[in-house]
């Protein structure tokens, strides 16, 4: 029987996934303990509510705050979040990203190992695929990073998986696919098409629709409460994860194009967008493998991509009408 923990850390607490991973940690584990640490770089002050929490403005760089952090509230539990996401930016900053998404989570893993956590739970990315060859795609597929922010999730898991088999520290890595749902705004980092053609329609005004190539392109799209229910999976998981990579997303592909025209019929309005070229190294589609999910940590996504669309619009309304 899991024994909920007295105390964890989140980094990254301020960011889309991770301010969602707190609100549902809070309410389904009240009597933890909740450490937070955040930068701002990506994420936003209102994002989350700092009241139950002792919470930590500065970076995962920052190896003294992390000491102290670490020594006043021993976390059982790491979730590690933070991440300077957009692959375009890693293009242009690969050496600044670098010392972020994979010197970063080195750092946490080193405090962790120090403090002797029971297990880090790493946030990675589909990314690390590239062009897949194989769908559904599954964990031992090839990993071919096509940006610097692709090979800085890869390195984050092979520090995870060493960590594990060099000094016991038990970790796993989640390989995000595609997460969407309220909460996720158009101009975020992580935002996917359905959060950048929904700000264009309930905030024209700040933002400009577009289309990249012929919208045949397919996602596995990922409903941020799955998401959030797979970290705590993993940290309920009585099995030893031992560094596994194990993906978390919705299992199906869906198109472009048909995203765009379910936008149109659950809002009643329509899309105006701009043409653009197919982005340069664009995966063509994205299918995820989960039978490991299911198989190590018990994960079956619960949200049906139509209803997940229907409570990120509501979330869109919700932010026209404030």
């Amino acid at each position: 029987m899991f024994k909920p923990p007295k105390t964890i850390l989140i980094t990254g607490c301020a960011g889309f996934i991770g301010s969602a991973f707190l609100k549902k940690f809070k309410e389904k584990f009240p009597e933890t303990d909740i450490a937070g640490i955040d930068d701002f770089s990506t994420g936003r002050r209102d994002a989350f509510d700092p009241a139950g929490i002792r919470f930590y403005e500065g970076s995962i760089l920052d190896g003294d705050l992390l000491d102290k952090i670490f020594a006043k509230h021993r976390p059982e539990y790491v979730f590690h979040f933070a991440a300077l996401p957009r692959v375009s930016f890693s293009v242009e900053h690969p050496y600044l990203t670098d010392r972020v998404n994979a010197g970063g989570t080195v750092l946490l893993l080193e405090k962790s190992r120090k403090f002797k956590i029971k297990k880090f739970v790493f946030s990675s990315s589909s990314a690390v695929y590239g062009r897949a060859g194989n769908f559904p795609t599954e964990e031992n597929n090839e990993l071919h990073p096509l940006s610097p922010y692709a090979a800085q999730k890869i390195s984050g898991e092979r520090y995870c998986r060493l960590f594990s088999e060099l000094y016991g520290l038990d970790t796993v890595s989640l390989r995000y696919f595609n997460v969407y749902g309220p909460g996720q705004y158009g101009d975020s980092p992580y935002s996917t098409v359905i959060a950048a053609w929904l700000e264009s329609l309930y905030f024209p005004g700040r933002k400009k629709g577009f289309i990249e190539g012929d919208g045949t392109q397919s996602r596995d799209f990922c409903f941020i409460a799955d998401v959030v229910n797979a970290n705590i999976l993993a940290m309920e998981s009585d099995k030893p994860l031992s560094g596994a990579a194990i993906n978390i997303a919705g299992g199906y592909a869906i198109s472009i194009n048909e995203v765009g025209k379910k936008i149109e019929s659950f809002t009643g309005k329509k899309l105006n967008l701009v043409n653009c070229p197919p982005r340069i190294g664009d995966a063509p589609r994205t299918v995820a493998d989960i039978s490991r999910a299911g198989a190590l940590l018990n994960y079956r996504p619960e949200t049906k991509f139509d209803d997940g669309l229907k409570q990120t619009i509501q979330w869109f309304e919700s932010r026209g009408k404030s």
